[in-house]
């Protein structure tokens, strides 16, 4: 009650703020085209007309969408127009809507559409171990709908769209729905984001536009090129308009993401098993520590075109597709020693932060425990450097057809699209480890992360390394879908009811992943008897079987300032026939599992109508949607059962068909022209990934460095769904300044948990990953943003102006804390409760710049196992600084100068809360690019 209590006080204080100075000077709305005069005055004059009419707010929001197709005919800045087309979108959007617009052709903020995004009020993104962001969620949920052009768009055999496939640079608008309609594809509880490409008819005639840019990475120390290409042009001719347009790009970059960690924190033993003590208290140390990079180069080349065809002012055909494709090489070296509670430890150092123990089920637990900042232990324990050598290739492929048309007060369309995607990764790895005795130096905490070396650099000697397993692993993905929808507007123009939307689509979505069986093969002869560390097959020495171009030296670090050997990438995928031959392996790939299988047939059929309404209250005009969507899914599933008695996979199907009712009703109170509140309701939903639907049981064997995995879906999943409640106040007091404050709620049921169970399978010990819809659960917050230029200021100084957003978002769920165990409240995983963008701006003179900040605080990545402190994984993202500076060398070319992570940011990792336990650190990466933009 308390939390429902604050939102309404907040927005209550936010509408009386407004209404106070808006009654007081109300500004004139923003323009209706993309064209805003000259001199935009944020101090406009006083309005006292009536708000217009739904229908004629209607005609401005279709305008709106038109408007930021224009770019043609800019006359003013790009910073400013795209900011004002941004601002008509979310100003005159039926829903909540938030929007990032190209500045230019070609130019997005980021580099990327991920990046771009991270932006947006109250999206927050975070950056996988590959060096790019590949995390996108829209106010701390990953629910998303990805559309292209309003068509469905997903990547292999995922739901949604990989945003770091697709470059900015082929991106005019970038629209983030935060509250949902009938006509808007379900499918996301979170959201729907919808990518906008460019198409002929958005320029006024031909149009030739070209950018190229040289990225420099601090870390590989590589210049990389990115550039685009866009032809477009329009003709006129008997039989009516026709326009064609052709978009290429090309990005490549070199990447290392370097992480650092330490193992879960465990009690602290000697030798023996005995507990370490230290004032009376046990201690916590990791169990292990660990180095894992991410080393190569990746490659995205992109087509996308489109066709138009007016042949009447009535009609429009046309067809436009894309084609983007994915190329990633990269190493993958582990490097780690697992010595804590083998050996006993010497200089022994211990803090002052200590805890109950939180491990349940230990002799231990509720006992006072400190966590150790330093130590050394010798002898025989296990170190080893470990190569993944990765390569990995995939596209995605949308063409489509359809047809528009319009009368007096009838809107009709149909789509017919085809989408097509695949991926496919071939992983092969070889373990190495060292000779003992090994001395692993704990250096502490200092910097928040495990700083450790090995005594002596035994790492560094080519003869100390030892063959241990073979592991090869590959899995493909495949996407396919066949799509049509038909949709149509009928403008009522009632004295209530204005217009009625109307629409249907059928889909038929085809999913199949084929992966390989995952056995770590031991090297010939064994890979020594008891303890192999101190006594190794000699056999199996790496330099007594391989050339000295096996091995390859890795960076160093803060946290590992010493260099270590291990397989080469270059190496391993070049040899890995007489690599698996070595091994005992016939050459080729590794055999496929049938647990690993499936393949899903989901057939989708779905039908809208909501109505627009138009009223007054209290003598403002009031308008608002009521409407409805009804969807079945009809699902196929062929997978394979696994038998443990008898170790044999048995073909199984099995299918599911069920609907699901989704209305939303919305009210638009337009208190003046510039200042309006919206109210949203609606039901949504989320289907559950293919891949947690699968029923197959997954097996990966333990080996010397960790636990048996094994996995298995579920294909009784339900859907997820929440009712969504909106509340914004928006006031617009310029062509591109504003001020908007909201807040939302999402009541979640049907939150799919996933549940790690220990298993004995053949008689071996595996820990079990498999999901329940077993989790309940709500999602609240407030977000603001603030925007504007301040042209009121005199000479240089008038071409500033600032963007700051902030989102405040908390929330849990309920669920069993085991399956058949009792209910537990926990906090959702993924969110940030502080979120937030500073960006301060400048265009004037010909240049156009912006220093951007985005912060997100410390979030719950997941839970993991229980150990002593706690189940929480916590992150402390890096809040990055970027930089861009553009400048006009005439009205056809500009120079741009990008930079990122100004300040050298880090992300952190942590076990638990506090910062005494590391996890992570992982060390982003900083980027310098110079290019330069061309336009005819």
């Amino acid at each position: 009650m308390t939390r429902n209590r604050i939102q309404v006080t907040l927005l209550a204080t936010m509408i009386a703020a407004a209404l106070s100075p808006a009654y007081a000077a109300t500004p004139s709305p923003a323009p209706t085209t993309s064209t805003p005069p000259p001199t935009q005055d944020s101090t406009a004059a006083s309005t006292t007309a009536p708000a217009t009419t739904a229908a004629e707010r209607e005609k401005k929001r279709r305008a709106a969408e038109q408007t930021v197709t224009n770019l043609s005919g800019v006359t003013v800045t790009p910073l400013r127009s795209s900011l004002q087309s941004a601002q008509s979108i979310k100003q005159d959007a039926r829903m909540v809507v938030d929007s990032i617009v190209a500045e230019d052709i070609g130019k997005l903020p980021d580099n990327s559409v991920a990046d771009a995004m991270q932006r947006i009020t109250g999206v927050q993104v975070a950056q996988g171990f590959q060096g790019e962001t590949n995390s996108v969620v829209i106010r701390g949920l990953p629910n998303v709908v990805t559309t292209l052009n309003g068509r469905e768009l997903f990547s292999g055999v995922g739901r949604s769209f990989a945003f770091q496939n697709l470059p900015s640079t082929a991106v005019k608008a970038i629209k983030v729905y935060k509250s949902s309609e009938a006509s808007l594809l379900d499918g996301g509880i979170a959201g729907l984001v919808d990518m906008e490409l460019f198409r002929p008819f958005d320029f006024e005639g031909s149009k030739l536009a070209a950018t190229y840019t040289q990225t420099h990475s601090k870390y590989t120390g590589h210049s990389d090129p990115n550039f685009s290409v866009l032809m477009s042009n329009r003709w006129n001719t008997d039989i009516g308009e026709f326009g064609a347009l052709l978009n290429t790009s090309f990005m490549a970059q070199h990447y290392e993401y370097d992480a650092v960690w330490g193992d879960f924190p465990k009690v602290l033993t000697d030798g023996s098993g005995t507990p370490i003590t230290s004032g009376g208290n046990l201690v916590a140390a990791p169990n292990g520590f660990g180095a894992d990079y991410n080393i190569g180069r990746r490659q995205r080349p992109e087509i996308n075109y489109a066709l138009q065809w007016k042949p009447n002012e009535s009609t429009e055909f046309y067809a436009e597709g894309i084609y983007d494709w994915v190329s990633d090489d990269y190493s993958q070296p582990f490097y780690f020693s697992f010595p804590v509670g083998a050996v006993t430890p010497d200089n022994l150092s211990v803090g002052n932060t200590c805890y109950a123990n939180q491990l349940t089920g230990s002799p231990y637990y509720g006992q006072t425990i400190c966590d150790a900042n330093g130590g050394s232990w010798t002898g025989n324990t296990y170190a080893a450097t470990s190569t993944q050598a990765h390569q990995q290739h995939g596209h995605d492929i949308q063409n489509s057809i359809g047809v528009k048309w319009h009368g007096d007060r009838l809107r009709l369309s149909s789509d017919v699209s085809l989408n097509s995607s695949s991926f496919n990764d071939n992983t092969f790895i070889i373990d190495t480890f060292l000779k003992g005795p090994i001395t692993t130096v704990w250096n502490g905490t200092a910097g928040n992360q495990q700083n450790w070396t090995l005594g002596g650099n035994p790492q560094l000697d080519p003869s100390n390394y030892y063959l241990n397993g073979l592991f090869q692993t590959w899995h493909t993905e495949r996407g396919k879908e066949y799509a049509w929808r038909g949709d149509g507007t009928w403008d009522i123009n009632g004295s209530f009811f204005s217009y009625l939307d109307f629409g249907l689509r059928a889909a038929d979505h085809k999913a199949e992943y084929i992966g390989s069986v995952e056995i770590s093969t031991p090297p010939p002869g064994g890979a020594g008897t008891g303890n192999i560390t101190a006594t190794p097959n000699p056999a199996n020495q790496v330099v007594a079987n391989f050339p000295s171009s096996f091995f390859c030296n890795m960076p160093t670090t803060s946290a590992i300032p010493v260099s270590w050997l291990t397989g080469c990438f270059n190496y391993l995928t070049q040899n890995a026939d007489a690599l698996r031959n070595f091994y005992g392996l016939p050459s080729g790939l590794a055999a496929e599992n049938p647990g690993r299988y499936y393949h899903i047939d989901e057939k989708t059929y779905a039908a809208y109508v909501q109505a627009g309404y138009d009223t007054e209250l209290f003598g403002m005009p009031v308008d608002g949607l009521m409407g409805f969507r009804m969807e079945r899914v009809k699902r196929g599933l062929d997978a394979f059962s696994y038998d443990a008695s008898t170790n044999i996979y048995s073909p199984l199907s099995t299918s599911t068909s069920a609907p699901v009712y989704l209305p939303n009703l919305s009210f638009n109170l337009h208190l003046t022209d510039a200042l309006q509140l919206r109210l949203v309701g609606a039901k949504t939903v989320s289907y559950p990934g293919f891949g947690q639907l699968n029923p197959s049981l997954s097996l990966n064997p333990g080996t010397i460095n960790r636990a048996g995995a094994a996995s298995s879906g579920n294909p009784d999943l339900k859907p997820i769904k929440s009712n969504n409640y909106d509340a914004s106040l928006e006031w617009y007091f310029a062509p591109a300044g504003y001020i908007s404050g909201g807040v939302f709620y999402r009541d979640i049921n049907g939150y799919i948990q996933n549940y790690v169970t220990d298993v004995t399978i053949n008689g071996d010990a595996y820990q079990l990953s498999s999901p329940q819809s077993a989790g309940s659960g709500h999602l609240d917050g407030a977000e603001v943003a603030y925007q504007q230029f301040f042209d009121f200021l005199p000479g240089a100084l008038s071409g500033l102006g600032v963007q700051l957003n902030y989102t405040y978002i908390e929330g849990s769920t309920r669920s069993p804390q085991y399956i058949g165990g009792p209910v537990v409240v926990s906090p959702l995983q993924g969110v940030s409760k502080n979120n937030g963008n500073a960006v301060l701006m400048y265009e004037k003179y010909g240049v156009s710049a912006r220093l951007a900040y985005n912060y997100r605080s410390r979030f719950i990545d997941f839970f993991t196992q229980p150990t002593v402190a706690g189940v929480n994984d916590e992150v402390a993202p890096a809040n990055q600084l970027d930089f861009s500076v553009a400048y006009d060398l005439n009205k056809h070319s500009t120079v741009v100068l990008t930079a990122t992570n100004l300040t050298g940011e880090n992300l952190h990792q942590y076990w638990g809360d506090g910062s005494s336990r590391p996890r992570d650190i992982r060390y982003q990466d900083r980027t310098i690019g110079l290019g330069i933009r061309l336009k005819l």
